[in-house]
This record gives structure tokens, C-alpha cells and sequence, in this order.
């Protein structure tokens, strides 16, 4: 049993979030020849892993202020919902703002913990602009994830994994990355418990790609558009920490494509019952595409891999019918680096770019030329490799003497001719 300081100790009893369970799925391990676990998140109180950086924010705003503040927030649903949940619990006010088009089922959920809602704006970063105005001077404002407290909170999921894991560190952890603070929570939390070397899969979306561009340019890059159906990514820059801590630990930053996230998402609610959003999906498709396979070729039967499912509330069962509709076994196209990948035929292959403007990732017309053409190499490939072989066959008759296949074929009679004297039936003859 892990043994924790006093801190670490009061800061449990005083969580606001759950522990949750770390799930083997077999039906991945077998596909991918080792030991994938869920850390399911979708069961925290308020339907997400942010209840755990949201949480230890809130706790600690009213430890050194006092219940007679209020939390204000602006910064996307599971947030909303996180710092909704806190407010109830704590015995604080609050208040949350929210696009015109949030969905009618958010608000409720929202309303229903007795947060005051304002519905401004038509995108979150107008919502969020508007609730940075309303904090006064006895007001909190909650970020999404630019905060030590946050990161803090986060990193509890990590000492939880280690006794989960029975003190054993995975051969990676696959975490998504929207603005950071999951990522930090995660990496801060490794460094903390000694495993300075398990690798972190950074996942994010094509039109989300803020920490990856951040990486491959060695300094932060603000995405001029956002792009995706996975709303928990949805952040056109990341913390400033996040890259400060990819320089001290290894991390492996990665794109999909919405298709393959919302396909990741029906295949993971086929096999565990359960329905997350997209940003949970990303990371899920390392595992259901075997691109996990492709990133770490070593792991072994004895490798643990943890993915964590976020969970996250944008998301219904219309939608997921929606999912199964449009994005069923999508093509796979990533992005490492610099480089974009096709999987086709269980290889990568690259290619130019990603079409920011298809969820696939690529046109139709440009997926069927790069798939006539593929199957043209492979049909000259094999047509090559005939050839070849029928040359080898040639000089092998070539090569071999007259009399050494004479001698060869009068052998093969005269054994043949041993083994009838030697059968019953000729004995009897």
C-alpha cells in the first residue's frame, strides 16, 4: 500500500472528486498484444476529468477567502459544469456563462446545481470574454486549465494509478490535450512519484493541433481558427507550462482526425456500454487503429497502457447515432511532428497535408486517387516479384547439369521401386 504525507492525506479527505476505476479491456489487449487499461473519468460527479483540476481550484479559492465569494466561469461545458458542482458543494455562489446555443440538456444540468446561467454570445471564447467582465472584487474567476491549482488536482490521478498499478509504471500513458492542464497534471504527477520516464501520448484533433504546432516550433503558437467536433480540445493555445514541461519528460505529441474520434467514441460505447465525447475518442483511436503499435513498436505482452477516458458531457445519444452515420471506419490520417501519415494496408504511408476542411481529414477524390494509386504500385510490386521469381526458376533449371538430373530422376525410380518390393501387398504376391 502507497503510503502519503499528512498534506496528501487531508487534500483526499477533502477532494471534491471521486476515485475512479482503472478498467482492463480485454478485447484491446489481444488486438494489440498487451495490457490496455480505461481510467474511466466519466463517472466523476460532474461527468469529467475536470473535476479534478476544477475541483482543487474551487476548494482552495474558498479555503483562503472565505464562502462569501463567487466563482465565475466562462470556459466551456465541462468546466461550466465542474465549477456548477463545486459552487453547490462548497456553499458558494456562482455564476457561468455559456454560448446561445448551448444545448437545452447542458443549461439544465447547469441550472440544476443553482448556478446562475447567462446564455451569451455564439462561440465560448465570446462567453468567456463576457465573464471576465462580471468578476468583482468578491469574485473568483475559474480558468480551464492555466493554473498551478488546477495542475495539482489533476496530478491526483496519477498517484491513483500508481496504486491501481500496484506500483508498477505503464509503458504510456495516452492523455488529451486541450489547453494544458490535464497534460500538466499528468506530467507533474509522474515526476512527483518517480516515473520520469513512462512517455505521455499527447493527443489532440487535426483542427485542434495548438500543443503539437507549439512543439514543432519550439515556442507557443496560437491557432488562428479552431476546427473540430471534439469541444474539450477546442483551445487555440495551450499553457505555457505544458511546453516548459515537454522539454523535462518525454512526450509524443499527436493529431487524428475528427472521423477517427467520433469512430473511436462508437467503438468504445459497442464495447463498454458507456458514451464519452470526442475528446475522449481521440485518445481512444491510438488503441482501436493500433496506432499505438506504430508509436511504441517495443511494447510487449507484459506492457501496461493507460488511456485516459475523460469523459465529458457533449455528447448524446442522437450524436453518437450521428457518429455512426457519417464517420464509420474512417480512413486513418495523423499527424507526427511535421509529417501527415495515411495508414493503408497496416503501413504508413505519407502524404502532402491534412485537409483542415473535411473531418476525414481528406477529400474523397483525394483519398480515391492516393488509393488507385497505392494499388497500382502494390499491383506492380507483385507483378515484379513474379517476374523475378520466374527468372530465379529459369537459371536454376539453367545452371543444374544433364547428368546431374538424370542421375537425380533414376534415384527418385529406383527408391520408388524399393518402397513397392517393401509393401504388403507385394509380399503376398
Amino acid at each position: 500500500m502507497e503510503e502519503y504525507s499528512d498534506d496528501e492525506q487531508q487534500r483526499s479527505s477533502q477532494a471534491l472528486h471521486v476515485q475512479t476505476p482503472l478498467i482492463h479491456s480485454p478485447k484491446l489487449s489481444i488486438k494489440l498484444d498487451c495490457n490496455v487499461y480505461f481510467k474511466i473519468e466519466n463517472v466523476q460527479p460532474s461527468g469529467s476529468v475536470k473535476m479534478r483540476g476544477i475541483g482543487n481550484f474551487c476548494y482552495k479559492a474558498v479555503q483562503s477567502r472565505g464562502t462569501d465569494i463567487h466563482l465565475v466561469c466562462g470556459s466551456g461545458i465541462n468546466t461550466v459544469l465542474a465549477v456548477a458542482y463545486c459552487a453547490r458543494q462548497l456553499n458558494v455562489s456562482a455564476i457561468t456563462v455559456m454560448p446561445k446555443d448551448t444545448a437545452t440538456s447542458i443549461c439544465d444540468a447547469v441550472r440544476l446545481e443553482g448556478t446562475h446561467l447567462i446564455l451569451y454570445g455564439e462561440d465560448w471564447p465570446a462567453a468567456d470574454e463576457h465573464a471576465r467582465k462580471l468578476v468583482k472584487r468578491n469574485s473568483v474567476y475559474v480558468p480551464s486549465a492555466d493554473h498551478s491549482d488546477i495542475w495539482e488536482g489533476h496530478a491526483s490521478i496519477i498517484r491513483e494509478l500508481k496504486e491501481q498499478l500496484q506500483g508498477n509504471p505503464p509503458a504510456a500513458i495516452i492523455c488529451p490535450v486541450g489547453g494544458g492542464g490535464l497534460l500538466n497534471g499528468v506530467i507533474t504527477g509522474l515526476q512527483n512519484i518517480g516515473w520520469k520516464n513512462v512517455p505521455v501520448i499527447a493527443v489532440e484533433t487535426h483542427g485542434s493541433n495548438a500543443f503539437q504546432a507549439s512543439v514543432v516550433a519550439g515556442k507557443l503558437v496560437t491557432l488562428p481558427k479552431i476546427s473540430t467536433i471534439a469541444s474539450g480540445l477546442a483551445a487555440s493555445t495551450v499553457s505555457s507550462k505544458s511546453l516548459e514541461l515537454s522539454l523535462v519528460h518525454p512526450v509524443v505529441p499527436f493529431a487524428v482526425s475528427d472521423a477517427m474520434a467520433a469512430d473511436a467514441v462508437r467503438l468504445f460505447a459497442e464495447d463498454t456500454k458507456m458514451i464519452v465525447e470526442a475528446a475522449s475518442g481521440a485518445v481512444l483511436s491510438l488503441c482501436y487503429t493500433q496506432l499505438i503499435r506504430d508509436i511504441l513498436p517495443s511494447l510487449g505482452q507484459e506492457c501496461d497502457v493507460v488511456v485516459l477516458v475523460t469523459g465529458g458531457s457533449d455528447i448524446s445519444l442522437s450524436q453518437l447515432d450521428e457518429y455512426r452515420k457519417k464517420f464509420y471506419r474512417p480512413p486513418v490520417i495523423v499527424k507526427s511532428g511535421g509529417e501527415v501519415f495515411l495508414k493503408m494496408d497496416d503501413k504508413l504511408t505519407h502524404i502532402q497535408g491534412v485537409d483542415m476542411s473535411e473531418p476525414l481529414g481528406i477529400s474523397s477524390d483525394n483519398l480515391t486517387k492516393i488509393n488507385q494509386g497505392h494499388k497500382q504500385k502494390v499491383k506492380e510490386s507483385n507483378r515484379q516479384q513474379r517476374l523475378q521469381q520466374q527468372q530465379e526458376q529459369q537459371k536454376l533449371v539453367a545452371d543444374t547439369p544433364m547428368e546431374d538430373s538424370f542421375q537425380v530422376s533414376t534415384q527418385e525410380e529406383e527408391e520408388d521401386m524399393l518402397i513397392v518390393n517393401a509393401s504388403p501387398s507385394a509380399n503376398t504376391l
